[in-house]
């Protein structure tokens, strides 16, 4: 039996003015209470009972690592991190529809954090959606050629 349940995912962050705004207003995610820790920092809710703790630290971040949050509103957090300029589609290709029917885009925040956004698999999305230049049309996953160098990458 699994009786782990997640309670928070922590980020770091070089500007936590920045961060808060793209959290809250690209991605859509409500402020939490935040305790005084001594450095800047603000706590964010995910469903009933986990958050994201967020600190102003600087740190390296990952070009490929992630977490995943499922967004209520697939195609209204794909419309504000279009406009916002923040889909990467580097590490892990353009926006999908996987073979499970979930949605899958990457999104880079102002510090460089990779953060996933899926759907429902049930969720659902406006056909126009797949015409943009950002989606891929059908429904697939990403893949690498054999033998790629799968640590290849741009700096973000």
């Amino acid at each position: 039996m699994n009786d782990f349940l997640l309670h928070h995912v922590n980020v770091n962050v070089d500007d936590l003015d920045a961060a808060v705004a793209f959290y809250r207003d690209v991605i859509g995610l409500p402020l939490d209470h935040t305790p005084d820790q001594g450095f800047r920092s603000q706590f964010f809710k995910l469903g009933p009972n986990a958050q994201i703790h967020m600190n102003e630290i600087a740190d390296v971040h990952q070009f490929r690592g992630h977490f995943c949050l499922i967004a209520p509103d697939f195609p209204a957090v794909f419309a504000r991190a279009k406009a916002a300029n923040a889909i990467d589609l580097r590490p892990w290709g353009r926006v999908r529809r996987l073979p499970s029917g979930a949605m899958q885009m990457f999104l880079r925040d102002p510090a460089g954090n990779l953060v996933e956004i899926g759907s429902n698999k049930d969720a659902a999305i406006d056909p126009a959606l797949f015409e943009d230049e950002l989606v891929e049309p059908k429904p697939g996953m990403y893949r690498m050629a054999p033998g790629a160098d799968v640590g290849a990458h741009e700096s973000p």
